[in-house]
């Protein structure tokens, strides 16, 4: 077992083991056994010490993964520094609404990096602290940098409270640029607003680069049936395959698996497109691999187990073994009394209704 320690990426070559039937012939282990190693692969990642991108996607995958053992590792992610990782680990607790980290996640309103701040704003709201509700309008509207501004809307449709729409309104029409913009729409269709989810469907047929798969992986927190209509035509019909494999990760969200047999094939997918000097191969095959253990861990078909495992221990990209690791995870943790939808939170945040300055006041 291993986590490639290194500061660059290489393509991973893997075996023949699913040309040759393997997967058919070769049992996954014991879910006992997959848990444990799949949870030491995420620690691993936690602590990666050449990239913080791992390090940020590992709290997430902790966050999402690893229950009552979640928030201790969340805490120690508050202090990491790069403030990727602070802001990972602080929206984890805030969705989680883990109410004994806030004397951990109350310093962070003071964090150098105003994208912590954001998130600890979140994460302190969901504990029941509704007292920075101005300093989250004012990094949504007037912080100079637009990275601030845009995680301010993406923390903002991480609440799933609709009196936020006002807010959520004004920066969609009036910020110039694009990103707060679209990152204000995917919050406003979180919450069900009727022209975001338009938009949405819209850029799932004709959006240009990354807005398709984008919009897709936005539709998979949107239930209705021309939702699930446009997911199945883009899962068959889409132009290229991130695109298909965005929309075989929302059909799994929604509870439908018509996009299982395209995630596992992608899993050892390996022609990327050559001469891309902002998008080089390893980042591609990286990208590609990733959703499409992401989408079979959202699918949660325990027949993808095996070839995910495989995939955990033969790819030498740790973002890959990362998703892979997260999505065994995913599918032995599944319980048939798992019940949230689309859209839903984990847990509704103490004192939600409470009479406190509004977003808007």
């Amino acid at each position: 077992m291993r986590i490639q320690r290194c500061g660059r990426f290489f393509v991973g070559i893997l075996g023949l083991w699913m040309a040759a039937g393997c997967t058919a012939t070769s049992p996954a282990p014991a879910d006992g056994v997959l848990r444990e190693k799949a949870t030491q692969y995420v620690r691993l990642a936690a602590e990666h010490p050449d990239d913080p991108s791992v390090r940020a996607q590992a709290m997430e995958a902790i966050a999402n993964t690893f229950g009552s053992e979640a928030g201790l590792l969340l805490r120690e992610g508050l202090h990491d520094p790069h403030p990727a990782v602070r802001f990972a680990a602080c929206m984890g607790l805030g969705r989680l609404a883990h109410t004994d980290a806030k004397s951990a996640v109350s310093p962070l309103v003071q964090d150098p990096q105003g994208s912590v701040r954001v998130a600890a704003y979140f994460a302190l709201e969901r504990m029941g602290d509704l007292s920075h509700r101005v300093a989250w309008r004012d990094a949504l509207l007037y912080d100079p940098d637009p990275e601030v501004r845009r995680n301010a809307a993406l923390a903002l449709g991480q609440l799933r409270d609709g009196r936020v729409i006002p807010l959520l309104n004004k920066a969609r029409a009036d910020d110039g640029d694009d990103g707060v913009r679209l990152q204000a729409l995917e919050a406003l269709a979180f919450l069900g607003d009727e022209y975001a989810i338009q938009q949405f469907l819209v850029d799932a047929f004709g959006g240009l680069g990354f807005k398709q798969p984008f919009a897709l992986l936005t539709l998979g927190h949107v239930p209705g049936d021309r939702v699930l209509a446009a997911l199945r035509a883009r899962l068959r019909h889409a132009p290229y395959l991130e695109a298909q494999l965005a929309a075989a990760r929302s059909l799994g969200m929604q509870g439908h698996d018509d996009g299982f047999a395209l995630a596992l094939k992608s899993l050892t997918w390996d022609r990327p497109q050559e001469g891309l000097s902002d998008d080089p191969p390893s980042t591609q095959i990286m990208r590609v691999r990733s959703m499409a253990a992401m989408a079979l861990g959202d699918i949660g078909r325990r027949d993808a187990l095996r070839p995910l495992d495989q995939v955990m221990e033969t790819d030498e990209d740790p973002r890959v073994q990362l998703a892979a690791a997260t999505a065994i995870l995913m599918i032995v943790n599944r319980s048939p009394l798992d019940s949230v939808g689309p859209g839903d939170v984990t847990r509704k945040p103490p004192d939600q209704d409470a009479a406190m300055p509004d977003f808007v006041g």
